[in-house]
């Protein structure tokens, strides 16, 4: 049994028609779009949507963040208020992607009553750190559906840790999709799915792999469930939560200055 969360390793590129696989590069970063279809959906298990894998194998945070920015930016609404929720565990690294993710991402939906909220057309985001069922005896979907039905957001978007088969994605990769998350999946330890279905609100989820199965990697089912981490997983999770909260806030409130988005960070 495969444990991804990645739409391109679950079905090779080779499999797809032209008009379903398009590659590009951004800025010199690579990424790969899969436009899944209802066939494709079956074939792989995974929900029928928009998937794109960016490749970040160089390290140049400034080109990851513009090629995030610039393939994210068609998915998120121009208006409209906005929840950015952050799953997983803070207390276990590997975990702890969509956490510290949305620690860089600017709250503003709490400024709305001043003046300058609307002279800068800002948009109200909101920000949540849903923990862990075992933290929170609450499942993070619920969880959300409770918030969404009272601040009504036009979209959530959806921070995680993700799971890889190939170890070169092993923390070099990121996946967007516009079909919502199933946390823990790619580790077989499924939640209840975060997605339009479950919340009556578009979701975007965007992740990066940070665990591999070994049995994936050697080919060996005797080491079916032991899991690989890499050595450096604490910068690695630090410098993708820089790059998807700084990308967040530029297509968020893009009239807000680098400064006043550091600024309300650490208020």
């Amino acid at each position: 049994m495969n444990r991804t969360d990645l739409a391109l390793e679950i079905l090779p590129k080779e499999n797809y028609q032209d008009n379903e696989l398009t590659e590009g590069t951004i800025e010199g970063v690579n990424y790969t779009r899969i436009n899944l279809n209802e066939e494709g959906s079956r074939a792989i298990g995974k929900p029928p949507g928009i998937y794109i894998t960016l490749f970040c194998n160089d390290g140049a945070q400034s080109a990851e963040k513009s090629a995030l920015e610039q393939l994210l930016s068609p998915l998120i609404p121009k208006g409209g208020n906005v929840l950015v929720a952050g799953l997983g565990n803070e207390n276990i690294t590997p975990d702890s992607l969509g956490v510290r993710a949305v620690k860089n991402t600017v709250a503003t939906a709490h400024f709305s009553a001043l003046a300058e909220f609307e002279e800068l057309s800002m948009r109200k985001v909101y920000v949540v750190e849903t923990g862990v069922l075992a933290q929170t005896g609450i499942e993070s979907a619920l969880q959300l559906k409770y918030i969404c039905d009272g601040i009504k957001p036009q979209l959530v978007i959806a921070v995680d840790s993700l799971a890889c088969m190939d170890i070169e994605r092993l923390g070099k990769t990121i996946q967007i999709a516009d079909s919502g998350i199933a946390p823990g999946s790619g580790v077989k330890n499924a939640r209840h799915e975060i997605s339009e279905k479950t919340l009556n609100v578009p979701v975007l989820a965007i992740g990066v792999p940070t665990v591999a199965d070994t049995a994936n990697v050697t080919k060996d089912n005797a080491f079916a469930h032991t899991i690989i981490v890499p050595r450096e997983i604490d910068m690695i999770i630090n410098r993708y939560a820089r790059t998807i909260g700084s990308a967040l806030n530029r297509i968020l409130n893009p009239t807000l200055s680098d400064e006043e988005f550091k600024q309300l960070t650490n208020n």
